[in-house]
């Protein structure tokens, strides 16, 4: 996967040259690897070579960049600017699919869509609210087995939410029909770690609390 990250840091270099940035492709080596979990890339390229991990950076079926650690890293190198942390966020984006900018992102746009289906077809979930449940509201905020891109072997991310029973398609004049009670209810998705910013989905489960 070390041809990945130095196609990702030629595309940010060759980016920035466009725009009059000159970045060495040393420099560009360590922010994308700062990006994608490590602190050096010196410690990307050991990891990869590590036998005994179940699976590589190569193995991830998502990325989640970590953020704050590209952004630091530019720091310290002193080529931070607002402009330069997107290019290297593009750059490595475009080199493979499933890359998500942030936790956030993939907190949104992957997660929260996984608990809502894992809960709704949860079959205690299902006998719970009497019959089949047409949405769940989720909380704010989710609770992580560990912090991502310190987990070594799997990381889990979890949730609570109130599932509604009545399907919304129901007459509201209706008198015969009673509205179905709220019920809380609490989801978790589960992932191999692939790499540091790495996952690899493993399973999911959702019940009614």
């Amino acid at each position: 996967m070390t041809d990945f990250v130095k196609a990702a840091a030629f595309a940010a270099k060759t980016s920035l040259a466009a725009k009059g940035i000159k970045v060495q492709h040393g420099i560009a080596l360590e922010v994308v690897a700062a990006f994608l979990g490590y602190k050096t890339y010196a410690a990307f390229v050991v990891e990869e070579r590590r036998e005994d991990l179940k699976h590589h950076l190569a193995d991830a079926e998502v990325i989640v960049l970590d953020y704050q650690g590209g952004v630091s890293r530019l720091a310290e190198l002193e080529v931070l600017q607002a402009f330069i942390v997107q290019e290297f966020i593009d750059a490595i984006a475009s080199c493979r699919d499933g890359v998500f900018s942030d936790l956030p992102e993939f907190l949104d746009g992957y997660i929260q869509q996984e608990l809502r289906d894992v809960i709704l077809s949860d079959e205690g979930v299902i006998a719970a609210a009497g019959s089949e449940p047409f949405s769940v509201e989720l909380e704010e905020g989710r609770s992580f087995s560990e912090p991502l891109w310190g987990a070594s072997d799997t990381w889990e991310v979890s949730g609570f939410g109130t599932v509604h029973g009545m399907d919304d398609r129901a007459d509201p004049d209706d008198e015969d029909l009673e509205p179905a009670d709220s019920i809380r209810c609490f989801g978790w998705v589960k992932f191999s770690k692939a790499g540091r910013s790495g996952l690899k989905f493993q399973r999911s489960g959702g019940e009614s609390l």
